[in-house]
């Protein structure tokens, strides 16, 4: 039985009033019903060359990412088709969620992620370098029986030797490929994050025929796809709300060569180091992506999720002068259109803030702010300005 979760705001209300609430079923369907503002956003689009199977017949690959909210869960949406090839014809690749939680110390930006130890999971060659910190992830890859997938999960540890536990979170047990609900309970150590999960995955003969690709080849609803609900208490969201970033991307069946598709997309071509374009191949390290492969979902206290908009340094006008810094710096960007309120931090690879250099309402045009690196241990940190809903980041090094 699939299981219905109401999205509505906290509180006594009245049972009449119940019907005219917005709803998500998690049953590996998007339907235009789901998404608004209260249910399902459009976090990202993926628009480029599918680079997995791409034929008329067995295509595969990515389309949009959606993300949504209620008190008990956050919801995404990844309206995606894997590869289905064989005879009989049998699920492959894999598709991948990436989560960063707030205040989690996982693996930095700037350390490859580890590969776990003796798994049979999508993430067992999985040895990228991140735009995220490496937290945990979800994803799911055929089981070698004809439309059935396994759901798999891994949860990163940082440290001087950062560690990956990952396992098949659906057990030895095969789940239809049909939009049925696998329920993740009885996990234990650190993927007890997992606990009160719920998994769902609908296939379609190729991505050409997923509704999702037909009505405009972006992701546009009605769609199939990966439905995944994750419970804010297991993952430890604070019951106001809170911000977790997400990536979701296509990879082979082993976790060891990701496809074209990623959601962040790429902003522009790859560089002519990723010999295997459009794919990515083996373990890349997306800091030299061009763009920035990690999305900001901010989480409502009881429903609803919004997002921070990513925007070029060129489009804020972000410098920071002189980088690298010995002391002191100064932050420039532009206040386009109207006043608005904008928040600078400097934050450590992890994500953790060591210095607010602007809070408040500031007026158009372009604006400076003096950035203290006095006393900051040398190394990496992240200039994040936001704007408005306008946000975009800058690598700032501290000698």
């Amino acid at each position: 039985m699939k299981k219905l979760f109401t999205l509505a705001a906290a509180g006594s209300l009245a049972v009449a009033s119940l019907s005219a609430q917005a709803q998500v079923t998690v049953d590996g369907q998007l339907t235009a019903a789901e998404v608004s503002t209260a249910n399902y956003t459009l976090v990202g689009r993926y628009t480029g060359t599918h680079g997995f199977a791409p034929s008329a017949t067995n295509s595969a690959g990515v389309l949009a990412l959606y993300a949504a909210a209620d008190a008990n869960n956050i919801y995404f949406f990844l309206v995606a088709t894997l590869q289905n090839d064989g005879s009989p014809a049998t699920i492959s690749n894999s598709l991948q969620l990436l989560v960063a939680r707030p205040g989690v110390t996982g693996v930095p930006v700037g350390t490859a992620l580890p590969k776990p130890t003796a798994s049979t999971t999508s993430f067992q060659g999985f040895a990228p370098y991140l735009e995220l910190p490496g937290d945990m992830g979800i994803g799911i890859k055929g089981n070698g029986t004809a439309a059935q997938y396994q759901v798999d999960g891994v949860v990163y540890a940082g440290g001087t030797t950062p560690t990956a536990t990952a396992a098949v979170l659906s057990g030895t047990t095969g789940v239809a490929a049909t939009g049925a609900t696998a329920s993740i309970t009885g996990q234990t150590g650190s993927l007890t994050v997992f606990n009160g999960a719920q998994v769902a995955y609908r296939t379609a003969t190729s991505l050409n025929t997923n509704p999702g690709y037909g009505t405009n080849g972006a992701g546009a609803v009605p769609a199939y796809g990966l439905e995944v609900a994750l419970s804010r208490a297991s993952l430890g969201l604070p019951t106001a709300g809170g911000a977790v970033q997400v990536f979701a991307l296509q990879n082979n069946g082993g976790g060891d060569y990701v496809s074209s598709d990623f959601i962040p997309q790429n902003t522009a071509a790859l560089p002519a180091s990723f010999t295997a374009a459009p794919n990515l191949g083996a373990n890349p390290d997306f800091r030299l992506v061009p763009g920035t492969q990690a999305a900001t979902v901010n989480v409502g206290a009881t429903t609803g999720v919004t997002l921070a908009n990513r925007a070029s340094a060129a489009e804020l006008a972000l410098g920071v002068y002189p980088n690298p810094v010995r002391g002191a710096s100064t932050v420039t960007y532009k206040v386009a259109d109207r006043a608005s309120n904008v928040n600078i931090v400097l934050t450590d690879l992890l994500g953790r803030t060591v210095r607010t250099v602007e809070n408040g309402l500031k007026p158009v045009g372009t604006q400076t702010a003096p950035v203290d690196a006095d006393a900051l241990a040398a190394g990496t940190y992240l200039m994040r300005v936001q704007v408005g809903d306008k946000v975009s980041t800058s690598k700032v090094s501290v000698l």
